[in-house]
């Protein structure tokens, strides 16, 4: 009996758009580029919002925005708008290198792209800027092809969107060094899906040299490129990872020579930011957490100014307290969806990474600086992306919400009022 090929519109929908040759070739490319250009245009927008914003009102100068030089008047106002709080310790270290022992705790690769960079455009800031943003929509891209096989193209989308809208995601535009976390982060576990070992390390170990919190990558790429034989080039798969604690020893061999002290990247996260390892680790960590949070809900409850009083700064607090430990609590649940709808490595990446984080508080704000440290764990994305492309009315709720608050986020921290 002959068996007759079956072909179904859908399938046939997309060779007939993409059609052959260099015509094809430009389409796909374009088809590539498209969720690089979505996160860019939309960052773009909010960025432009902020500008704005100070331009109708200038922040004061006595605590407002630092002075970084870009070119002139206008060109500082543009990449300076964003450029907050930690941007001063990245531009320093671009401009003057680890100088002292406060400046360990960024780790090098971002800065010394910032600072090759900057001798094209001869502005740090400038410099600074373009590179996040340029990683954030190669990390937008590399999103997409995470998400198409496992959501289709409309759960692609979604990510991409979700990940542009996010209220902290105004860091795209600032000099920080998240969106290259993110891009090299989930380039390593995409190089492990499409069983390119080497590239995983690689990519992973440039991740760990971008901040400590790469290494959480280790479970996840293990998983994935596990020896599914006893082969010798099978066994030989995993070998490298190696290259993540490797970059981790260089880092630490660097500064012995730069400031005498191999662990001063640990240190002065103790001396200086005020982090401890409580000692359940994690689960300590959870438990400091829900502590806060019901002080945060005790004070918002019982001590809420009356009519004709105002709030003070113990209200801002509260406010914080409760809302961190809810988003930690949504970020718990979205890992198990990961976990469950994604798969294994995805949801172990997400656990690993609200494990190193829960293991590391504040001692007075556990989740310090949580929400932007999320937006480096991708499988949240694509889990919250598989839960809104089913229920319209929770994505519009969700798109909502996270263009409102990170309207207000941005302006907020381009004012120099701390969010994240």
């Amino acid at each position: 009996m002959a068996v007759t090929e079956r072909r179904t519109p859908a399938l046939e929908a997309p060779r007939a758009r993409t059609g052959t040759g260099a015509l094809g070739f430009v389409r796909s490319r374009a088809h590539l580029l498209e969720p690089f250009w979505v996160l860019v245009g939309i960052r773009a927008v909010f960025w432009t919002g902020a500008i704005l914003a100070l331009l109708w009102m200038p922040a004061p100068v006595a605590g407002g925005n630092p002075v970084f030089r870009a070119y002139e008047a206008r060109s500082d106002l543009v990449f300076g708008a964003l450029a907050e709080w930690d941007s001063g310790w990245y531009v320093a270290i671009a401009e003057n290198g680890y100088d002292n022992r406060q400046a360990s705790a960024f780790f090098p690769l971002y800065p010394m792209l910032v600072r090759g960079l900057s001798i094209v455009t001869g502005s740090t800031v400038v410099a600074g800027v373009l590179i996040a943003l340029l990683a954030a929509g190669i990390a937008a891209v590399v999103l997409a092809e995470l998400a198409r096989p496992l959501l289709g193209d409309l759960g692609a989308r979604e990510s991409v969107l979700l990940l542009a809208l996010y209220p902290i995601a105004f860091v795209f535009t600032s000099v920080y060094s998240d969106s290259l976390l993110l891009a090299l982060s989930a380039g390593a576990f995409l190089a492990a899906l499409r069983g390119r070992p080497w590239l995983a390390g690689t990519l992973g170990a440039f991740a760990v040299g971008t901040r400590s919190l790469g290494l959480a990558l280790i479970p996840a790429l293990l998983v994935l490129l596990w020896p599914r034989d006893r082969s010798l080039r099978a066994l030989a798969r995993p070998l490298p990872l190696l290259m993540l604690p490797a970059a981790l020893g260089a880092f630490a061999l660097f500064l012995h020579r730069r400031l005498g002290d191999w662990n001063a990247f640990i240190d002065v996260q103790a001396t200086f930011w005020q982090r401890h390892t409580p000692t359940l680790g994690p689960i300590g960590g959870l438990w400091e957490s829900a502590e806060f949070a019901y002080r945060g809900a005790a004070q918002l409850a019982l001590h809420l100014p009356r009519t004709g009083e105002t709030f003070d700064r113990f209200d801002q607090i509260a406010v914080w307290f409760v809302l961190h430990f809810l988003l930690l609590l949504g970020a718990l649940y979205l890992t198990w969806v990961a976990w469950r709808r994604l798969g294994a490595a995805y949801g172990l990446y997400s656990l690993t990474t609200l494990v190193v984080l829960l293991s590391n508080p504040v001692e007075w704000f556990p989740l310090q600086s949580l929400p932007r440290y999320l937006l480096t764990d991708f499988p949240l994305f694509l889990a919250l992306a598989s839960l809104t492309i089913e229920r319209p009315r929770l994505r519009l709720i969700t798109l909502c919400s996270f263009a409102a608050i990170g309207a207000v986020a941005a302006v907020a921290f381009s004012r120099h009022i701390w969010v994240a």
